[in-house]
Formats: structure tokens, sequence, C-alpha cells
């Protein structure tokens, strides 16, 4: 199956099953699931699966959208748009939790090792030696993402921090989890998403790695949609990036991803073991898991990186393309009383 997640104005969140071009709004079906969290904890999810309970839902004459429809509508908030395929109960925002893998392929480990040689004109072998460590079965590079308010979807922003040194995309598979009626950690699907990194001031110093992940206003993505654990193909999964600027495209690569591709003994296995036997998964709970970029893009390819005004837009083998604009940060004046009294 596949899901997703949106917005209907006046009707707030919806959770919607796509085959082919149509989305059906489960929403609207008896016990009105509103969201993947929703289905999965409150409406037997966890108890059953969630194909299962899907397949139990009414689905007669149900309000039917266009995929099609709502991938085109990154702008307009006054028509249905889509979001992140998951998100926290918006009491509840502890209730998602957001990690990701670093330096899980050759060519991120490479370039992120070349990257930090040349920041520093010094000798940095951390990148080269974390790979070679996990390759041989050792702890593998493990982060989060602090607040999941600033993880959006398709069409979602992406904000510029003014003091970003070189803002990258990063695209990878990405693997959803819950926690069953029995206590034990399940798979319910996988999504694409992009893991944007300032990667100047990791360069600068491996040690600014939170600084370099996180900041508020839109610092990751997700989607478009969920596609459930029994019908995709984690083994090897083709994807791709391109930026946006001024009407042209100004760079593009592609790579794959998947099981395959991982540079670790038990794959995937060995991500999910080295997060949840130090950090188990709380009931009531969802867990998002990037798995690492397999594509990279050097000064060569992106100067810059990324400004203010570009799109990047990812396309996800048996996923689907996930789409974001990148715009200014906000200002703020919070500092001013500090500095006054400093």
């Amino acid at each position: 199956m596949k899901l997703l997640q949106f917005v209907q104005p006046e009707a707030g969140f919806r959770l919607g099953l796509v085959e082919d071009k149509n989305v059906f709004d489960l929403t609207a079906c008896a016990p009105h699931p509103t969201s993947l969290h929703d289905l999965y904890y409150n409406h037997g999810g966890n108890k059953n699966g969630v194909e299962a309970t899907i397949e139990a839902l009414n689905k007669n004459n149900v309000p039917i959208l266009s995929l099609d429809d709502l991938l085109a509508n990154t702008h307009d908030p006054e028509h249905p748009h889509l979001i992140s395929p998951v998100t926290a109960p918006l009491d509840a925002p502890h209730q998602l939790r957001i990690w990701l893998a670093g330096v899980t392929h050759e060519d991120s480990a490479k370039l992120r090792e070349i990257e930090a040689k040349q920041a520093t004109g010094g000798a940095v072998n951390v990148y080269d030696q974390k790979y070679r460590e996990c390759a041989q079965g050792g702890i593998p590079e493990l982060f989060a993402k602090s607040d999941t308010a600033h993880l959006v979807g398709h069409g979602g922003r992406i904000s510029h921090p003014s003091d970003t040194r070189r803002l990258v995309p990063e695209t990878e598979l990405v693997s959803i989890y819950g926690l069953n009626a029995k206590g034990q950690i399940e798979r319910l699907g996988y999504t694409g998403g992009n893991d944007y990194t300032d990667n100047g001031i990791e360069a600068e110093n491996p040690l600014n790695l939170p600084q370099a992940k996180n900041w508020s206003y839109g610092c990751a993505s997700l989607g478009p949609l969920m596609v459930t654990e029994s019908e995709f193909d984690n083994s090897s999964v083709a994807v791709s990036c391109e930026v946006i600027r001024n009407d042209t495209r100004i760079a593009y690569k592609e790579g794959h991803t998947g099981q395959n591709h991982l540079n670790m003994p038990d794959g995937l296995y060995h991500l999910e073991r080295s997060l949840f036997s130090r950090i188990p998964l709380e009931p009531n709970t969802l867990q998002i898991l990037y798995w690492g970029t397999p594509i990279v893009f050097a000064d060569s390819d992106l100067e810059s990186g990324l400004l203010k005004g570009d799109n990047v837009r990812m396309t996800f083998e048996g996923i689907g393309f996930l789409e974001n604009p990148i715009v200014a940060f906000p200002k703020t004046d919070q500092l001013q009383w500090l500095n006054t009294n400093r």
C-alpha cells in the first residue's frame, strides 16, 4: 500500500490511500484516522497491522482526490496540499523521533574526508575511519534532528540561516517504525528524505555536526508518500537529485541506495540494532530513520551550495519525487537584550 498525509482546508489533517493516480480520503471512513500515527496507535494498526487495518475500513463513497493535483500544489494553502507522510500528534511532538545515519555510502565518506581536509588544511581522517569502522561491524554514525516541527513534506519550505556556510541536499531512503501491541518494533514502510546539511561548518570541524544538521523553519523533508513494508523492495533503490535556480538546472546527480549499498554487515539491521538497543522505542511513538546519502555535491558540482530561491527535486524509485524550495530564514531580534547586557 501507498499512504500519504495531506491538509484539506477547513477540514484539517487527513490520511490518504494512493491507488494509481487516485487518493482515497481515509479520514472520511469511520473511525476517521487523521494520520499514520492515529491509525497505528489509536485504531488497531499496532495490533492488526497497517494494511489489514486499512483493508477493514469501509471505503465506499469516500472522497477521492487526484494525486497529480496534490503533487502539483506546492504553493497554495487554500487548496488540498501534501505534508510529511509521518507526523507527530499536535499535542505530543515527542511521539515522533527523527534519527539519521551518516557516511554509510562510499562516495559520501570519500568526499566528506576531502572537504574536511580542504577546509582545515590538515589531515582529517574521521570520515574514512568511521566508514571503515562501520564496515567492520563497529558503531555507525547516528544523530538526531531534534525538533519534529521543522520536518516538512513535499513542497514544504527549507530555510537558509543567515550564517550558513554551504547548504547541501542529501538524498536518502527513510524507514519508519512503530511499536506493536506485543512490544516489538516493526518497520511500517519506506519513504524518501532530504537531510539538508550545512556542509560548510561540518567540514571546518566534524564536532559541528549538531549545528550542521539542526535549525528552525525547515531543516529536513520527507515524502511524498510512504510505501508499506510488504510492497517495497529495499535492496537497491535508484535515486536522483537536481537543483533548479532561476528556472535552470544547475546541478544533477544519480545514485543507488538500499540494503545492497550500505557499508555494514547485516545491512539496515546494523543501524537499527545500534539505535534501538540504546534508545528503545517508547509506546505511542513512531521513529523515522534516514539511511545516509549515496549522492554528494562537491564544490565543483555546486560551488555556492544551495541559495535562497533554489528548488531541490529528488526522485526515489518506487516512491515518487520530493520537491522543496529554499527560502530566507526569518529575522529575529531575540538577542537584543542579551547583546545589550553582556
